[in-house]
């Protein structure tokens, strides 16, 4: 009797623990189906995503590869959709930079969308044909204007004001579509754009004496760099990819460069450097590779060493003339 007494508790306390796992199992499982997932469209909204999401149960995950770089002319893949599908908001740059937005909207129509430079003045740029695309009432009032035959440089990060903008409006509208973190959003917003804001005065304060320095960039980005710090972008050669100048062009380029006497030609990290070596050897300028933050190591900080790597390289090129 005593036996079958133990084997009785014995197989009690079983149940027991089996209960208790299966319950922790589905818990768990109840808590990853809550979990919001925010999407991001490409690494600098990643980055900024990142930051404002530190210290919740949040999940951001990166839309295209994070080696991708600018989205000109990028088109979506399976793999990208899939990820649409799990996602509970979508964050963009806008300005067009997302070329493929009338795809997302077309198969998510339902899905929150923010547009991080909502309110934000962008540069023209002729070299890009990219169309705006307005997003619908359901996506929380994030907006993209559109205005046919206008094409637009969407590079703003590279302007820290403009950066310190997107980084309110990113939080703004999480701050909407997910109460239960809006408070974090907040405090999180507040510490980076803090951390942007040490550093933007930084560079102002260091490269103070640079207005109005004449410069050509070999990609558009660094326009909003420029703007930034009063420089005077003489000629932009918009290098996207390996781009075929012709002779003419080039030609074009270096009438320019001694007409205007510039000292500093701009290329971009991702890009070769041949054509702007090509140039500068014809005219005794100085060529410096500059990062427009494309892409990176996915550290939260990633943005900030980038743009004080970008610092040390201005300072270089421009402080010696």
């Amino acid at each position: 009797m005593k036996k079958k007494l133990i084997a009785i508790l014995g197989i009690m306390l079983i149940i027991v623990i089996g209960t208790a796992f299966v319950t922790a199992a589905t818990r768990k499982e109840a808590r990853d189906e809550e979990k919001l997932t925010i999407v991001t469209s490409f690494y600098p909204m990643y980055i900024l995503a990142k930051n404002l999401t530190q210290g919740t149960n949040v999940d951001v995950v990166n839309l295209t590869e994070y080696k991708t770089g600018c989205l000109h002319d990028y088109q979506l893949t399976t793999s990208d959709m899939k990820k649409l599908e799990n996602a509970d908001i979508f964050i963009m740059n806008g300005g067009g930079m997302e070329s493929f937005m009338e795809d997302i909207l077309k198969s998510y129509p339902n899905l929150p969308i923010i547009n991080a430079s909502e309110d934000i003045t962008f540069l023209t740029a002729e070299e890009h044909h990219h169309e705006e695309v307005e997003t619908e009432d359901s996506h929380e009032g994030e907006t993209e204007d559109h205005h046919e035959g206008e094409e637009y440089n969407a590079h703003v990060w590279l302007n820290m004001d403009y950066y310190l903008k997107e980084i309110k409006n990113v939080q703004e509208g999480l701050a909407k579509l997910d109460l239960e973190n809006a408070k974090t959003y907040e405090e999180n917003g507040t510490e980076y754009s803090s951390k942007i804001e040490t550093l933007k005065n930084e560079l102002e304060t260091t490269l103070d004496d640079v207005k109005e320095k004449k410069i050509v960039i070999f990609h558009d980005s660094f326009a909003y760099l420029a703007q930034e710090l009063g420089l005077e972008v003489i000629h932009t050669v918009n290098l996207d990819g390996e781009t075929a100048l012709s002779a003419g062009d080039i030609a074009e380029v270096i009438d320019e460069v001694k007409e205007h006497q510039v000292k500093v030609l701009f290329t971009e990290e991702q890009y070769s450097t041949s054509i702007a070596e090509n140039i500068a050897s014809e005219t005794g300028a100085k060529v410096y590779v500059v990062d427009s933050l494309v892409t990176g190591d996915m550290d939260n900080d990633s943005y900030l060493n980038g743009m004080r790597q970008n610092m040390d390289v201005l300072k270089q090129a421009l402080l010696n003339q």
